[in-house]
């Protein structure tokens, strides 16, 4: 009978032995980049790391966001690295104590402006907004030139935008906006008829039906096209592009966070950064190539809209706010 006992107790310590190692083993990575980043990302991060199941959570910035807020509220993250683009949102869960302070030695040298000063989060790649347009629809002569001509009245039906209540850079984008323009240039775009729903893969399809020729969209979805649809012409706006952040951050468990470390260390690497390359976003980082059809970063920052400390502050206090804004003038 004690022998009976014994063995059914090691059974479930083996049981239980196995349960914490399966979890050990298994990690979260909750992103906005697109899917065929993931499935150029997955076979290389298994080979580096055998024997740890990498489970991805892939949708847009804000929708993550939710999910993790959720998460929070419930006392249960399952989260263990969050990778999107509304930094804002990071900002909140910086202050929230939600995210594990961790100094990535590979991310050493990105300039401060692109990380948390508490190394809570760092940039790891750049999207850039941009303006595009369907050159089957229109002329080079009567594109846009700048962000600011599209609320004239000439633009009357013919853009489009993603929707700042679901992606991460076009809400970054909306904030740019207003700051610099105020709200009588978004109630223009509302004279105008500006579309302003989903994300930018639905601004590409818009501007490629032509249902709206002109789209505000990320450079990254345009260049992904250039070879296989050459109607689609990039406008470098005269009044800047807007730069994004496309955010790293590991999430603040009990568990032991040397394996999301580890993860970090190789995101931020020679072969993690050349990935965020071949998905056309720049590489915050020094010394790598520009993606494939791009100019260099630094001809197209030099009249940015400025993305600064100071910035990312304000519209983090009033991230809310700016929110029910824009739905009540775009929406209502």
């Amino acid at each position: 009978m004690h022998i009976k006992f014994r063995m059914l107790a090691i059974l479930l310590l083996i049981l239980v032995m196995g349960c914490q190692s399966e979890k050990k083993n298994s990690i979260w990575i909750y992103t906005s980049l697109y899917k065929d980043t993931i499935a150029d990302l997955t076979p290389r991060l298994a080979k580096i790391f055998p024997g740890l199941e990498i489970n991805w959570f892939q949708a847009g910035s804000e929708e993550i966001a939710a999910k993790v807020n959720a998460e929070i509220l419930s006392g249960s993250m399952q989260a263990d690295i969050i990778i999107c683009s509304d930094r804002f949102w990071y900002e909140e869960l910086a202050a929230q104590g939600r995210l594990h302070a961790y100094p990535i030695q590979n991310a050493s040298e990105i300039s401060p402006d692109f990380k948390h000063p508490a190394n809570l989060y760092a940039t790891l790649s750049i999207p850039v907004m941009v303006i595009t347009y369907n050159s089957d629809g229109m002329t080079p002569d009567k594109a846009p030139k700048s962000y600011k001509d599209l609320s004239l009245p000439s633009f009357a039906n013919l853009v489009s935008s993603g929707s700042p209540l679901s992606s991460g850079t076009t809400f970054s984008t909306m904030a740019a906006l207003q700051a610099r323009y105020g709200w009588e240039y978004f109630e223009q775009l509302k004279k105008n008829k500006v579309i302003m729903e989903g994300g930018n893969s639905a601004v590409i399809r818009r501007i490629q039906s032509k249902e709206r020729p002109v789209g505000i969209v990320l450079l990254e979805n345009v260049l992904r096209l250039i070879d296989s649809d050459s109607r689609l012409k990039v406008v470098f706006p005269e009044d800047g592009v807007v730069i994004h952040n496309n955010v790293f951050a590991l999430t603040k468990k009990d568990s032991d966070r040397k394996t999301v470390e580890r993860l970090a260390e190789w995101f931020f690497g020679n072969e993690g950064q050349e990935a965020m390359v071949r998905s056309f976003m720049y590489s915050p980082k020094k010394g790598f190539q520009v993606p494939v059809g791009a100019p260099p970063l630094e001809q197209i920052t030099a009249k940015a809209f400025p993305f600064d400390r100071t910035f990312l502050d304000a519209i983090t206090k009033k991230r809310n706010e700016l929110k029910e804004k824009f739905t009540q003038i775009m929406y209502q």
